[in-house]
């Protein structure tokens, strides 16, 4: 196991396992100069993981997957993203979405369903897809009126943890 420390500016210096560095072979949109991140935890139980840029210490994007909160998310992933990320089976992929909390409204969190980040776990190449012909948004609200456990349950279960030694 080959690790690497980076530097965060929220987290500090911190060491990973090289082998949990996912490499986008497109960009997330507005940061095409930035093609290496990693998955951090945000803390136990949370639904909430952190996007860090490797080549950027100032960025972490807060993910999640619309599961957790209820949200029914599936779409079909267009061709030329399987051919970018070499994806040939659907077990691979992970989908997380980046989320956008209001500092004045923490509970008007939204997450951009418009625009998933698709990690191929086998090879650790990631991509943000933008889905066409779909009624997603780039603002859908995570807190419903009534929050769902099963939504919860079934997110849990769809789940495969990007960093085993975590679990």
């Amino acid at each position: 196991m080959s690790t690497v420390t980076i530097n965060t500016s929220r987290f500090g210096n911190i060491e990973i396992d090289e082998s949990l560095i996912l490499n986008f072979t497109s960009p997330i949109l507005g940061f095409d100069q930035l093609k290496q991140f990693v998955i951090l935890d945000h803390a136990d139980e949370s639904p909430f993981k952190w996007l860090q840029s490797l080549e950027m210490p100032e960025l972490a994007f807060v993910i999640t997957n619309p599961q957790f909160f209820g949200i029914e998310y599936e779409f079909e992933l267009p061709e030329d993203a399987c051919q970018k990320l070499t994806l040939t089976q659907a077990e691979d992929a992970l989908v997380v979405n980046i989320v956008n909390i209001p500092a004045d409204n923490p509970k008007g969190m939204t997450a951009n369903l418009l625009g998933p980040i698709v990690i191929n776990q086998s090879n650790r190449m990631a991509m943000q897809v933008i889905l066409n012909e779909t009624e997603f948004s780039t603002k859908t609200p995570l807190i419903q009126e009534e929050s769902s456990e099963e939504g919860k349950e079934n997110a849990e279960e769809n789940v495969v943890p990007l960093n085993p030694s975590s679990q």
